[in-house]
């Protein structure tokens, strides 16, 4: 992101940020971490609707379901 030069440091740090918190689906963090940890678990969900719910996604993939759909 660096090298394209077309980021500021602040949105290098988000985005490297939640990059390194979104395999910790359990614990909340930033508005953004948020964002990416919800995005990942909607892809393993919808990517793979022939597989269970990964037991660590479960929590997180029921809220953002009631949240979209009520």
């Amino acid at each position: 992101m660096k090298q394209l030069g077309s980021y500021s440091a602040e949105e290098i740090e988000i985005v490297t940020t939640a990059i390194s918190k979104h395999s910790k689906k359990r614990k909340a963090h930033g508005i953004y971490d948020e964002l990416l940890k919800d995005a990942d678990v909607m892809s393993h969900s919808f990517y793979n609707t022939g597989y269970p719910v990964a037991e660590k996604e479960k929590v997180r993939y029921e809220k953002l379901l009631a949240e979209l759909f009520t």
